[in-house]
């Protein structure tokens, strides 16, 4: 019988396993319709989480790439309203993949034109990298997931990167995590992994107990 800290990592390698392969077979079509939906649910949530602080207001945001609930369209609409932070991992220069850099880096979204081709498909922003502790300046952090539950746990994709970045911010922020409607399950958790506090589908806006717990908002 598989220790109790294996047996958790191996359902967690086949969840991650599942969710890809359903990510990758969903249609194009799909993916932008519900990517619609997404963005005004997450538009909707952040504007009442916020309650109007205007210009001074940061929002940090994962910058999506293929097969993931999509947020290029969605940061282009908050930096109408807020300043973004994005995650800055490094620009692919000779065209070879390579890994992210393990300490998280932000920069500021400052308009799509000036995003670049990153690491594993993922845009860059091309500005200057404000360091780890630039998260410090968010009132709202939107992190990637494979999954997650009304619970708070969360499942990334294995690099570890959010679980690092996340405790740079200020302890009362909410983290929001974008999924399909059929990635909501709790799954087992690691000491490191980081609780987010709102899940949001094109369907659901869902609160996690984390959240609940949290109060103010």
């Amino acid at each position: 019988m598989l220790p109790r800290s294996d047996q958790a990592g191996s359902l967690r390698d086949q969840i991650r396993a599942e969710i890809r392969r359903s990510r990758a077979a969903r249609p194009i079509e799909r993916q932008r319709a519900d990517d619609r939906l997404r963005d005004a649910r997450v538009i909707s949530l952040v504007s009442q989480l916020l309650d109007d602080p205007g210009p001074a207001g940061v929002v940090a945001c994962y910058l999506s790439r293929p097969g993931e609930p999509g947020t290029l369209d969605l940061v282009a609409a908050l930096a109408d309203d807020y300043r973004v932070l994005a995650p800055k991992l490094g620009r692919r220069d000779d065209g070879c993949p390579r890994q992210p850099p393990r300490e998280p880096e932000w920069a500021w979204f400052c308009g799509m034109n000036e995003l670049v081709d990153g690491v594993f498909g993922i845009p860059d922003p091309a500005g200057p990298g404000l360091g780890a502790e630039a998260l410090e300046q968010a009132d709202v952090v939107i992190a990637a997931a494979l999954c997650a539950g009304a619970d708070g746990s969360r499942m990334g994709t294995g690099g570890g990167w959010f679980d690092r970045a996340l405790p740079h911010r200020r302890a009362v922020v909410p983290v929001i995590v974008l999924l399909n409607d059929d990635e909501i399950r709790t799954v087992p958790t690691e000491p490191h992994d980081q609780p987010v506090d709102w899940l949001v589908t094109p369907t659901r806006t869902i609160r996690t107990a984390i959240a609940a717990g949290r109060s103010p908002y």
